[in-house]
């Protein structure tokens, strides 16, 4: 798919600073949207900013954790767009919370999100890719996905967990000309910790990490070129900022020193509380 003009995307997530960056991104590629999450007001902020005479954007209002929901999605669709070439499932959430205090809510919440409301739009939409000479499929996996992280039990995970069901979608789909890539952003300047932000084990650990993240972390806009320039070249895995790049390769050269150094990291910072 080296040329997206006409093609139509799916975003889920849309509303976020990620996903808002990839619609209008996306956008500027000639592609029509249809905008997925569950803040009917930023999503209408969105559409506003977006407004094409020509481009078709539509916007869903959906709870991605409810599998009623994902499923009146395709009607949606389909009644805004003759098609749908892509789908960006970009939809995610973390908490900032240690394996001792995650209760079972929190471990099927991260989940729903992170992990079964990708699988599940896949399923839901496969056959109108499939109607399609070619099509493609992005999951946004994480960093974390690498190794697992101290106080991110279930976004790493979730996110190893899309990352494995990406790598057998892509196995399964090639033959049907339907393309899938699996991303992988260490910190971007999002306020995605913000939303779960008053759960976490340390509010004041909590705030650091995501003044860090605003710092040091790639821009969102950044990040979104970046993935739209793999859906072009049908890039199977991609990491976004030189964290995931490192701890990518120090997870596969240097396995043990990585879980050492996570390790000695999470003992000082509970030594400090």
């Amino acid at each position: 798919m080296k040329h997206l003009r006409g093609k139509t995307v799916v975003i889920t997530g849309a509303a976020g600073g990620l996903g808002s960056a990839l619609a209008k991104a996306l956008a500027s590629e000639g592609c029509h949207l249809a905008l997925i999450d569950i803040n009917q007001r930023e999503l209408l902020s969105l559409v506003k900013d977006l407004q094409s005479s020509k481009l078709r954007v539509s916007y869903h209002v959906a709870n991605l954790c409810e599998k009623t929901d994902i499923y009146k999605l395709p009607a949606e669709l389909l009644a805004a767009h003759q098609s749908i070439n892509v789908i960006v499932n970009n939809a995610g959430m973390t908490l900032q919370k240690s394996i001792e205090n995650h209760n079972a809510e929190d471990w099927q919440r991260v989940f729903d999100l992170n992990f079964w409301a990708a699988v599940s739009m896949c399923q839901t939409l496969l056959p109108f890719l499939r109607q399609q000479n070619s099509a493609h499929i992005v999951n946004l996996s994480s960093m974390a996905a690498f190794h697992g992280l101290p106080s991110q039990g279930s976004y790493s995970s979730s996110k190893a967990a899309l990352q494995a069901y990406s790598e057998s979608l892509r196995a399964e789909l090639s033959r049907d000309g339907i393309s899938v890539s699996c991303i992988h952003p260490g910190a971007i300047q999002t306020n995605m910790i913000m939303a779960t932000l008053n759960e976490s084990d340390d509010l004041e650990q909590a705030h650091k990490n995501m003044m860090l993240a605003q710092r040091f972390g790639v821009s969102a806009e950044f990040a979104a070129k970046k993935i739209v320039r793999g859906i072009k070249r049908n890039t199977r895995s991609m990491t976004i900022g030189a964290d995931a790049t490192l701890l990518k390769l120090a997870s596969i050269v240097f396995p043990g020193l990585t879980a050492k150094l996570l390790a000695r990291t999470y003992s000082r910072f509970i030594t400090d509380l």
